[in-house]
């Protein structure tokens, strides 16, 4: 049995499976991520805490909200499972590498962890730069940006978070969206928060959706800049420039969530 909740306040739908998570049911919960997606939510909550039961239609599932997700920048937290479908959970390999799912130790935190949108208005600071479109340059982006987030406290891990996730962003930006080479402009904004930081990584190329493109080449050379971006991340989000281009949007927390 499925039954959803809608949680305009926190932007997110809360849909809570009960009893078994099988191939009678996987339907009804496949349909009620759908209407949820049809009524405006990006940020879905799935509470596991009433499954007792769990197959391989649920995994499928997971695929499936996987690449269902993906195009509208969705997300779908899969909340307070207990140990035995937890362990079911992490068969699809897909935890931790999915782009758009994450998993929480209960609802609350779900709610509270990073799945929702963030409210970009009231930032206690701004600060930007930018460089000529020059992998040689990456090195020095790199260290300019910790060098303007040094104050906001975060762990030395956060920090290392932030560098990979926003060096593949700075790497993509010069190999993909910099079609006129050094000629073209990355420009880098830091928004500093009460409760997180927002880097801002905007390029001159033709665009990207941020979709992931399958490849058949397990052992493909590149291809992975996006994963660690959101595996690594609080949130990503790819949108337009104001002139062109792909702006991301990665952000951080500051603090845990409570």
């Amino acid at each position: 049995m499925v039954t959803a909740t809608g949680r305009a306040d926190s932007e997110a739908c809360v849909l809570k499976v009960s009893g078994d998570f099988d191939s009678t049911s996987v339907q009804g919960v496949r349909d009620s991520l759908d209407a949820a997606l049809g009524e405006g939510f990006r940020s879905i909550v799935l509470d596991l805490s009433g499954v007792t039961y769990m197959d391989s239609s649920a995994l499928g599932f997971v695929v499936w909200a996987d690449q269902r997700l993906q195009p509208v920048a969705g997300r779908l937290a899969l909340a307070g499972a207990n140990a035995d479908v937890a362990r079911i959970l992490e068969l699809t390999g897909l935890i931790g590498v999915a782009p758009s799912i994450v998993v929480s130790a209960s609802l609350a935190e779900a709610l509270s962890g990073g799945v929702l949108t963030y409210d970009r208005s009231g930032a206690l600071w701004v600060e930007s730069f930018e460089f000529a479109a020059d992998a040689s340059r990456l090195a020095s982006a790199r260290t300019r940006l910790g060098e303007i987030i040094a104050p906001l406290g975060l762990s030395d891990s956060a920090v290392f978070d932030i560098k990979v996730a926003v060096g593949e962003a700075l790497a993509n930006a010069v190999r993909h969206g910099s079609p006129r080479g050094q000629s073209d402009t990355v420009c880098v904004e830091v928004r500093a928060y009460a409760d997180r930081v927002d880097i801002v990584v905007s390029d001159d190329g033709c665009g990207y959706d941020g979709a992931i493109r399958p490849s058949r080449d397990a052992f493909a050379p590149s291809g992975r800049g996006v994963l660690f971006m959101r595996a690594l991340m609080d949130a990503v989000e790819f949108c337009p420039g104001i002139v062109g281009g792909t702006s991301v949007v990665l952000a951080k927390r500051r603090f845990a969530p409570a």
